[in-house]
């Protein structure tokens, strides 16, 4: 005679399964949002400790390329190949170029500060946050409102570049046109 073997099959019910992650998730939830919260207040404080430590590297090299300039104009001055025409032209580009680089390379600096000061505001909203819409909201008003600021920025920048351009050029178109007139006098 044989016997037959059965063996019974174990079965998982979804909505267990389901209902015990949920309680899992909602039992850590907040030690969950206590971490992503600390970690992102860690990284702003090491972002803006290395932005500052940026902006005053920033402004002394402009400061160093300023006097380093200054003091090679001093130094052809003797010599006999220096035209006072042409170096005041020459002085007063090199000048506009430093301000105007100076401006654009602050504002390019500010508007990456901006940026990350908002990706952290943002992060803290969605560690703060325990509902799902609500998450996906502060996610698509953030790309919106990105892309938004970038265009603008870039516009800005872009402008600031064209000025800066101008400023440098200048100088030079002033001193063409003189000595043209002087080569068209004399001929």
């Amino acid at each position: 005679m044989t016997t037959k073997k059965t063996t019974k099959k174990a079965t998982v019910d979804p909505v267990e399964v389901t209902k015990g992650i949920e309680e899992m998730v909602d039992a850590n939830r907040k030690t969950l949002q206590d971490a992503f919260a600390f970690g992102t207040e860690a990284a702003e404080k090491a972002f803006k400790t290395n932005t500052e430590t940026l902006k005053t590297n920033y402004e002394k090299a402009v400061a160093e390329g300023k006097s380093g300039f200054e003091k090679a104009v001093k130094t052809f001055e003797g010599s006999q190949f220096y035209d006072k025409d042409n170096a005041e032209a020459f002085v007063k580009a090199s000048n506009a170029a430093v301000e105007k680089g100076e401006k654009i390379g602050s504002a390019m600096i500010d508007f990456g500060t901006d940026r990350m000061q908002e990706v952290f505001n943002v992060t803290r909203s969605i560690a703060e946050t325990e509902d799902v819409t609500k998450v996906v909201e502060i996610q698509t008003e953030f790309a919106k409102t990105s892309m938004q600021t970038y265009v603008s920025e870039v516009g800005k920048i872009n402008t600031m570049v064209v000025d800066a351009t101008k400023s440098v050029l200048e100088p030079f178109g002033a001193q063409y046109a003189a000595n043209l007139d002087m080569f068209t006098k004399q001929a």
